[in-house]
C-alpha cells in the first residue's frame, strides 16, 4: 500500500511528519524574539500563516546583508522542524537561482538562535494577493481568468521543469493571485523533488495534498515528471471553474474517473473545457507539456 506523507492532508492513509523533531510548535514559537532577532535589517509585522513546519510574517527589509539600505516588501518564514533541513536546503538552492515573475523569488536566507535553538529563516519576495484557494471563497472565476491562471502556472511549472525540478504539491493553496488577479504565481516548493538529487523519499512513500495527488503519485512511482503537476494543475483549474473542488475532495474518484469539465460546468468555454480535461488524462504521457499549455492558454485568455 502507498503511503501518502505530508502535514497538508486531510484524508487517507498517511504518516504525518515526526513531531519530535520539532524544536517549536506555533504555540511555543518565540516569535518577538524572533523579529528582534531579525530587526537590525528587518521590519517583522503580523503573522501570515502558520502551520506544522513553520511560520510565515510579512514585514519589510531595510537593508540588505551588506549594510546598504532600502525598503522591500517580503514574507519572512521561520521553519520549526530541523528534520526538514535538507529539503529547505535543495529549495533554496534551486529557487536562489531563479528570478521568475510566476515563482516566489527568494531575498535571502539565513540562520537566527532562540532559546539555544538554531532556527532557519527565508526571506521572499512579498506577494500582494491571495492564494487561489481564498479567492474561490467568493465563487466560481470566469473562463478568462481560469485561462490566465493556467498560463501562469504552465509557465512556472515549465521553468522549474527545466531544472528538472517536479513541485509535487500544485494546489489552490500555493498558487497566488497577484491584486486584481492580474498574474498568478506558484509558491512552497518545500516538497519537490528534484531529480538531479537523491531522493529523500523512501519507497511506497508520496508527498502532496490529498485530493490533488496525480496518479502516479498515488502510486509512489518515483521518477516523476512535469505531467504530474499538470494534473494537479488541471484539478486546481476544474475547481476554479466550478468554485468547489470536482470530486469534492475525493482522491479515489480523481484517480479513477476524472470529471469531464463540461459535465462538471456546463458553461464552461468548449475550447477551455477541452484542454482541461486533457491536462487530467490518467496516463501521463497523455498530457500536455508545460510550454504548450503555456501558448493556448494564452490564446485562450486573449479570445475570452
Amino acid at each position: 500500500m502507498t503511503t501518502v506523507r505530508g502535514s497538508r492532508l486531510r484524508r487517507g492513509p498517511f504518516v504525518v511528519s515526526s513531531l519530535e523533531s520539532l524544536v517549536f510548535t506555533l504555540a511555543t514559537f518565540p516569535l518577538t524574539d524572533a523579529n528582534a532577532a531579525l530587526g537590525q535589517r528587518f521590519q517583522v509585522g503580523d503573522v501570515i500563516r502558520g502551520g506544522g513546519q513553520g511560520v510565515v510574517c510579512r514585514g519589510s527589509r531595510i537593508a540588505m546583508p551588506d549594510g546598504r539600505a532600502l525598503v522591500e516588501d517580503c514574507a519572512i518564514k521561520y521553519y520549526f522542524d530541523p528534520a526538514q533541513d535538507e529539503r529547505v536546503d535543495r529549495e533554496v538552492k534551486a529557487l536562489e537561482g531563479f528570478r521568475h515573475p510566476n515563482l516566489a523569488n527568494i531575498l535571502e536566507h539565513g540562520r537566527i538562535v532562540l532559546n539555544g535553538e538554531s532556527v532557519r529563516y527565508v526571506a521572499w519576495e512579498y506577494i500582494d494577493g491571495e492564494p487561489l484557494d481564498m479567492k474561490l471563497r467568493g465563487g466560481a472565476l470566469s473562463g478568462r481568468t481560469v485561462a490566465c491562471i493556467g498560463r501562469d502556472v504552465a509557465r512556472a511549472i515549465d521553468h522549474i521543469w527545466s531544472k528538472r525540478i517536479v513541485h509535487r504539491d500544485v494546489n489552490p493553496k500555493n498558487i497566488m493571485l497577484r491584486r486584481g488577479d492580474a498574474e498568478a504565481v506558484l509558491i512552497d516548493l518545500g516538497i519537490a523533488r528534484h531529480l538531479f538529487e537523491s531522493p529523500l523519499t523512501g519507497p511506497g512513500i508520496t508527498w502532496g495534498t490529498y485530493g490533488y495527488l496525480s496518479p502516479e503519485q498515488c502510486r509512489a512511482e518515483p521518477n516523476l515528471t512535469c505531467h504530474s503537476d499538470i494534473f494537479s494543475l488541471g484539478v486546481s483549474l476544474q475547481e476554479a471553474l466550478a468554485g468547489h473542488h470536482p470530486t469534492r475532495g475525493d482522491q479515489q474518484n480523481l484517480v479513477a474517473a476524472p470529471p469531464r469539465t463540461s459535465d462538471l460546468v456546463p458553461s464552461s468555454p468548449a475550447a477551455l473545457a477541452g484542454i482541461v480535461d486533457l491536462m487530467l488524462s490518467l496516463r501521463a504521457p497523455f498530457r500536455p507539456l508545460p510550454a504548450a499549455l503555456v501558448l493556448r492558454f494564452a490564446e485562450l485568455a486573449a479570445s475570452l
